[in-house]
């Protein structure tokens, strides 16, 4: 019940903690919880929640938009507990450049219990998942959708934008952690006001449909709806399968992607 309602309780504690109050430069880590949580917000906001939602919606109807908000307040709970696991596991055998994330919680956990072997195996099967997750559903989402968009509206030729994409980020990745939490911790606030004007600025215009929208959610969430125009499956199934499916991936609730990005963070308070 704690782990829960945890997300609301503390929440005007967290956005203190998020902003620094409780900053201590002696404390082992790379960078603070804001560039963390830069980090770790930088693949959620934007194509998750933009090109992620409307993939939802035509493969599985209006009502995946159900599932899609039950995930995501189910999902703040499970996020605030794996990432708490992660700083609780992390190494720290160099405080400036801490690793952590499930294949460290699950090879030190498991440790704990008599089971080394296991988390060992448990950990090394999780990493050779994230690296093909962060290959495909990852970066090859990711470019194809921006690569595709911009060749869409701005004709440049899709290769030309993988060709930039990819140097762009290199030049991020190369210089480790702090740079990217160096990095995310300019763009990604510039990423999150343009997402919510622009999500304002759609609703304004659409204003009077947003009732009807709405009903139309519940109603395809329990009830199937029959499958036409840009909606390849409309049953109810559908719906749940891929609303969860896509706020998983917008979320990364479970993925701990986000909880190897906090695990750099500098503090020796895990829950923070």
């Amino acid at each position: 019940l704690w782990s829960v309602s945890s997300q609301y309780r503390a929440l005007t504690h967290g956005i203190a903690v998020t902003l620094g109050h409780y900053d201590n430069p002696r404390d082992p880590g790379a960078i603070n919880h804001f560039q963390a949580l830069s980090t770790a917000m930088s693949s959620t906001v934007g194509l998750g929640n933009i090109g992620g939602v409307a993939l939802a919606i035509a493969l599985g109807g209006p009502g995946a938009l159900f599932w899609m908000w039950v995930v995501g307040v189910i999902g703040m709970s499970v996020k605030i507990v794996e990432v708490t696991l992660a700083m609780m596991y992390r190494n720290l055998d160099d405080p400036e450049n801490p690793h952590g994330g499930p294949m460290w919680v699950a090879r030190k956990a498991f440790a704990e219990f008599g089971f080394a072997k296991f988390g060992f195996g448990v950990g090394a099967l999780y990493c050779i998942a994230i690296i093909i997750g962060s290959f495909t559903g990852g970066n090859m989402f990711q470019s194809w959708n921006v690569a595709d968009v911009t060749n869409t509206y701005f004709g440049w030729p899709k290769l030309l934008v993988g060709v930039i994409l990819a140097v762009t980020v290199a030049l991020v990745l190369i210089g480790g952690i702090k740079r990217i939490g160096n990095v995310t911790s300019v763009l990604v606030p510039f990423m999150c006001l343009a997402y919510m004007i622009g999500g304002v600025y759609v609703l304004v215009l659409n204003i009077e449909a947003i009732p009807g929208i709405i009903a139309l959610i519940f109603r395809s969430a329990f009830n199937p709806i029959e499958a036409t125009g840009a909606f390849v499956g409309g049953s109810v199934g559908a719906a749940m399968l891929w609303g969860m499916k896509r706020a998983l991936y917008s979320s990364e609730v479970g993925l701990g992607t986000s909880a190897i990005a906090h695990a750099a963070a500098k503090t020796d308070e895990p829950v923070r």
